[in-house]
Parts: C-alpha cells; sequence; structure tokens
C-alpha cells in the first residue's frame, strides 16, 4: 500500500511507509487460558471475528491493530504489528507495553506463540519467508463467541470480499496474486482497495460464506488504490506448522492445507493462484525502483 509514517527528508521514510505500527517483544509465558463467563453469541459474520490488537513501547512506539478470533482464545494478527521491524527501523525506546486484545467487550492480555519469519531488506523493508506477515497470539482467558475459520483457497481474482477493520466495512472484489522477487518469499493477494494506516491484521472474508480469505499486510503497492493481503493458503500452512510444532494443540479450521483443498474440491494455492495470473511485486520488477513511499497498512 501506498503512504506512510511523515519523515520528511529521512532516507527510512521509504521503509517506514511499508509498515503503519510499531511492534514490541513478546510478553513471557502464561498459564493456560481459563473461560470467560458465557456472553451472548453472535452471529458468525465478519463483525462477530474482529478485535483491535494494542501494545508496542511507550511513549514513541505505541502499537494499534487489527486480529481475528480463531476461538480457544487465539488471534491471528499481522506479523510486523508484534515483532521488532518497526522498533529496529525508529530506534525506539522507552517502557515496553503488555500486548493486549480487545474483543468482545474485554480487554485480554495475550502471548506470542507464533510469529512469521521476517527481515528487512534494504530499500524495500520487511520481507517474510513465504509471504507469512503472520502472528498468532493466545489469550490467558478464552472468550466466548463464534471463531473464524480460513477459507479452503483463495481469494480468487473476481472472489466479493469483505474487509472488517475497526476503520471499516468495505466490500470489494479481490485482484490477482502479486509474487515477490523470490518464491522462498511467497506471494501476497491484491486487493484493490485503499486502506489506512492502523489496519493491519484486519480480516479479509468471503462475502457469501464468511470464511477467512485473508489477513491484512503491510507490503507497499506502486497501483494507487491498491493493498495487499496475506491469502487464505498460506493462513492455513502457518497455522498447520503450529499445530504440528504441538505449541497450541488443535486449532479451529487448520488441518493440512493440501488435504482440506483436496477434500473441498479446490485446486491447489499454486493453480488457484494461476487463475487470474500471478504477477511480479509491483515497484521490485528488474529495471524499476521500490515504490514511492505512502502509507501504510
Amino acid at each position: 500500500m501506498r503512504g506512510g509514517l511523515p519523515h520528511p527528508g529521512a532516507p527510512m521514510a521509504a521503509l517506514l511507509a511499508a509498515l503503519c505500527l510499531s511492534a514490541c517483544a513478546t510478553s513471557p509465558s502464561m498459564p493456560s487460558p481459563r473461560q470467560l463467563e458465557p456472553a451472548q453469541r453472535l452471529p458468525d459474520i465478519p463483525d462477530a471475528f474482529r478485535a483491535e490488537l494494542l501494545g508496542g513501547r511507550s511513549p514513541d512506539c505505541r502499537l494499534r491493530g487489527n486480529a481475528v478470533y480463531l476461538g480457544q482464545g487465539r488471534f491471528l494478527t499481522a506479523a510486523h504489528l508484534v515483532d521488532d521491524m518497526v522498533p529496529r527501523l525508529r530506534h525506539c525506546s522507552g517502557i515496553q507495553l503488555e500486548p493486549t486484545v480487545v474483543f468482545g467487550g474485554y480487554s485480554l492480555p495475550v502471548r506470542l506463540l507464533r510469529v512469521g519469519e521476517g527481515h528487512l531488506e534494504p530499500g524495500i523493508g520487511p520481507i517474510y519467508r513465504k509471504g507469512e506477515d503472520l502472528a498468532l497470539l493466545q489469550a490467558l482467558t478464552v472468550p466466548a463467541g463464534p471463531a473464524a475459520v480460513p477459507c479452503p483457497s483463495g481469494p480468487l481474482p473476481g472472489q466479493d470480499v469483505v474487509v472488517r477493520s475497526a476503520q471499516r466495512r468495505a466490500v470489494a472484489r479481490a485482484g490477482g496474486m502479486v509474487a515477490e522477487d523470490r518464491a522462498a518469499d511467497g506471494a501476497y493477494a491484491d486487493l484493490p482497495i485503499h486502506l489506512e494506516q492502523g489496519e493491519s491484521g484486519a480480516g479479509v472474508f468471503d462475502a457469501q460464506t464468511h470464511c477467512l480469505l485473508g489477513v491484512v499486510s503491510h507490503r507497499p503497492d506502486d497501483t494507487p488504490g491498491h493493498s495487499r493481503i496475506v491469502p487464505s493458503a498460506a493462513i492455513r500452512a502457518f497455522l498447520f506448522e503450529e499445530r504440528a510444532a504441538g505449541a497450541g494443540g488443535q486449532l479451529a479450521g487448520a488441518p493440512a492445507p493440501e488435504d482440506e483443498a483436496a477434500r473441498a474440491g479446490a485446486p491447489p494455492a499454486g493453480e488457484a493462484a494461476g487463475a487470474g495470473g500471478t504477477r511480479p511485486a509491483a515497484g521490485r520488477m528488474a529495471g524499476r525502483s521500490p515504490p514511492p513511499a505512502g502509507p501504510g497498512v
């Protein structure tokens, strides 16, 4: 996405533009989750899955973003909201704030279960292995309410989607896949909608079934009015790896990605992406410089 944190004349502005929020280190481990008092169950619609994420460092690197509730006290968000990318770029100091998720009327302290593997690439900013700009958080208590389930595949080009963040509820049609330069760094799904600073980690849902199609990422795009999301194939693989590692047991909606796609009659992730073509990462093709700075998500 375009735009970013205002920093006129500074060499780091292009890097900061790809990020929307500060990040912080993980909190100490917590005991097993306990069940909150039952609350009225909401319909299984995107609005019911949305959570806000707060934390960072005080006073200069406060964090605010979005997360998606997966059930069992677990929340999915963007990795760049909880890793050390922004503090490293901004040379932040200050007091570490305990990460907190606000969901269903509760403020829930959370700890980090799993985070995508990323690094800072000169002139580009954060790059995540396999495109996994994702983080899985565990709350101390288990809130009542519906849980989002990742879609078996998608989004496909032209598919109707709903973006639900703290700032908006918007309907759009998904674009094609945008590959990174290196195959190991995966690809992101294009979304022809302008998202604002602070919308990272928001869920993108199928407009009909309400399954989770993606999570809003940080990646810049040199096309005005376009954003990037981590697609469902990457989400399912990320959650499956966490479950396989035995870090948290069974996760809602996270069977082996290839098995689930086969059962649903969906093509493998690579074939699904091919339906609309996979284009090179915007602004990073041979002979082109990175896109100009703009507000990140």
